[in-house]
Parts: C-alpha cells; structure tokens; sequence
C-alpha cells in the first residue's frame, strides 16, 4: 500500500505529466537566435544542447532522429521535455524524452500516471504488453515500459512509453509511429535507446549546485 508521502508524489506528478504531455518541450525552443556561450564550445560543432542541473546531452542528431528544437542556453529546471523524430517510407516516428524530478516514485509508479493520459490520445487503444523492462547492459537502471495499440485519424497506430528511474532523476521515453512501419521503427527505437542508453544524469548533488 502507498504510503500518504508517496500519495503525494504520485498526485504532484500526475499533474506534471499532464503538463508535460500537452506541450512539445517545457524549455523554451529558439531558432535561428544568437550562438549558444563560450561554455558549449565543446558542443557547438554537432548542436547537441544540455540540461544543466542532470548534464543530460541532447544532440542535434543521433541515430537517424533529428531534434526538434535548437536554444540558445542550457535547460534549466526539474523538468523538461524534447522531442525527435526520424522519417521512414514517408512516415514518422516520433519520440519525447522527459527528464523529471520525482521523490519516492518506482518506474512503475511513472508508468502508471502518465498511461492513462497517453491511452486518451488515441482510439481503440489497447495494451498490447506492459511489465519491467531490462536496458541492455545498464543493470542500475530500473525500468517499465508497456506497448499500445491504437488508432489515430482512422490509421492504425502503435506507441509505447517506458519509465526509467535512474535515483534522483526520472526519465520518459514515449514513442509512436503508424503501425504500417512497425517493424523498421521498432529497430530505429532500439537504435536511439542504445545511442542513448550509456548517459547517467547527474545525482542530488549536482542539481542542488546547478545555479
């Protein structure tokens, strides 16, 4: 049974989600602006940006995705939210990444907030699987992650989204695709998740110093 103190985390976290689900990224994304500080040097060449408080790196491109969004500065902040998407056979896969600060919340819990909203986003929607999920060689990580089915504007679609609970810091892979390129999307997740998957954000610490 949940304890009132987790109670409380999933209620303020509920909320988060919502907010984060109805907008493309909480951090402000600026095109074409000013070049970024002489402190992204080392990543200017590639456009990757970073989330300052975890040191999560987000590059322009990565693995066929490209990012939706440039900034002129770092993220800042508890939370935040960044799309990609990469184009096969003229269709779309798109991904959103959130970074979040959530106290006494298992992978699991994450999961389950954010589902319900997800499920609304679509018609027919039906779990096709849900459970822990393993990252590959990143035993530290506890994760769960479950698999949908839907329709979107009458065209059959499949979306997943998996909770990653890395200690201090959250994270939140949701992808969908139109189920006709299911197959090769699946592979270009698995993709993404590798190229990503050797990032830790930084703990407690380092987010409390952050200015």
């Amino acid at each position: 049974m949940l304890t009132k103190l987790k109670l409380a985390g999933l209620a303020s976290a509920a909320l988060l989600s919502l907010a984060l689900a109805g907008s493309p990224a909480t951090a402000e994304c600026m095109v074409d602006s000013a070049p970024p500080a002489d402190s992204f040097a080392p990543y200017q060449e590639t456009g990757a940006i970073i989330h300052k408080e975890s040191g999560f790196l987000f590059p322009a491109s990565i693995a066929g995705f490209r990012r939706q969004c440039a900034m002129t500065t770092d993220f800042s902040g508890n939370n935040f939210e960044i799309a990609y998407l990469r184009d096969i056979d003229d269709h779309e896969i798109a991904i959103r990444i959130a970074i979040i600060h959530l106290e006494e919340l298992t992978a699991q819990d994450h999961y389950q907030i954010v589902k319900p909203d997800l499920l609304s986003q679509y018609s027919s929607a039906a779990v096709l699987s849900e459970g822990d999920y393993f990252v590959s060689g990143r035993p530290d990580i506890a994760a769960y992650q479950g698999i949908f089915d839907g329709d979107k504007d009458s065209v059959p679609w499949h979306f997943s989204v998996t909770a990653l609970d890395y200690g201090y810091w959250d994270a939140r892979l949701t992808a969908s695709y139109p189920l006709e390129i299911d197959s090769a999307a699946q592979e270009a997740i698995m993709e993404l998740i590798t190229a990503f998957q050797w990032q830790t954000p930084a703990g407690e610490t380092a987010a409390a110093a952050a200015p």
